[in-house]
């Protein structure tokens, strides 16, 4: 039977691996669910398929907190699909258990943020997969007349060591990884928030061991925006290729992949900026300066593949 305090849902994703490794550094010894067995070395693990109740209700047995960090492959109608799927079976396990549910969300549902993002910006979802992420706030908000106990914590596009689906290290830092030139889409030149993914780790654990007012957003440590330019010149290579809407609209018809990735391109072309003033505040816990993330997330990029 599962004895664990804390359960990370989605514990072999990136986000969860990082959440299980903050949790170790804080003293526990999270229980990781996933399909797979735990990723993360010396952590205890329950297989599970997370879009079955049954198999939810029975990973929560027991958990005072649950971190909700499972990840989808980058697809709106997969998103439409399957998100309500998982977050339904995560509200109605937490329910039967008295467990307190932390949602990690992104920014999605702000849509084109014409101001610095803060918690209190308005939800104006502008895709589809933003549309989703707004919908499943609406879930939320219904379970907590239930009597669901949750947090939300969000952060910007993320980055870091062994970050697949980090769209700075897919396009940028990968690619230099292979002796290539680093590619930045649609504009170099606009601010543009990244939240390192340790440090995200680092403020759900925080949130969970925390006395949150049930209901309260919170966005994760994330250090003061740059310019596209600007994160690679730290990288080591200050001349980036920009990929331009034309090229990704033209590899849209051939491309899934890039049709998903054009649809949130209003991102790119205007200034995003994430602040999390409110975090650092409250908790005293910074974000990892960028020079040293992203130090780290290329090193790890360079590092070879274990046999």
């Amino acid at each position: 039977m599962n004895e664990a305090s804390h359960v990370v849902l989605g514990g072999n994703g990136t986000i969860g691996r990082e959440t299980i490794r903050a949790l170790v550094s804080y003293g526990h010894t999270p229980l990781s669910v996933g399909r797979r067995p735990a990723v993360v070395p010396g952590t205890p693990s329950i297989q599970a398929d997370l879009l079955d109740a049954a198999d939810t209700e029975v990973a929560l047995r027991g958990a005072d907190v649950a971190y909700f960090v499972p990840g989808l492959p980058y697809d709106s109608r997969v998103w439409q699909e399957q998100w309500p799927v998982l977050l339904n079976n995560a509200i109605d396990a937490a329910l039967s258990h008295g467990t307190r549910l932390i949602y990690f969300d992104n920014v999605y549902a702000y849509g084109r943020a014409t101001e610095r993002m803060t918690e209190s910006s308005a939800s104006a979802p502008a895709s589809r997969k933003g549309r989703v992420r707004a919908a499943a706030l609406d879930l939320l908000a219904a379970a907590q007349s239930r009597g669901l106990h949750f947090t939300i914590a969000r952060s910007a596009d993320f980055y870091g060591p062994g970050a697949a689906t980090s769209v700075f290290n897919t396009f940028a830092l990968d690619k230099m990884a292979r002796g290539k030139r680093p590619v930045w889409l649609f504009d170099a030149d606009q601010p543009h928030s990244l939240t390192y993914t340790p440090d995200i780790g680092r403020g759900l654990a925080t949130l969970g061991l925390a006395d949150t007012a049930p209901g309260s957003v919170w966005h994760l440590p994330t250090a003061p925006a740059m310019t596209g330019r600007e994160y690679l010149q730290l990288a080591g290579d200050a001349r980036p290729s920009v990929m331009s809407s034309a090229t990704m609209r033209f590899g849209a018809v051939f491309n899934a992949a890039a049709r998903e990735t054009l649809e949130m391109s209003y991102q790119y072309t205007a200034p995003y900026v994430f602040d999390s003033t409110k975090f650092t505040e409250a908790f005293n816990v910074h974000p990892t300066p960028t020079e040293e993330g992203v130090s780290a997330a290329l090193d790890a990029a360079l590092a070879p593949i274990p046999a």
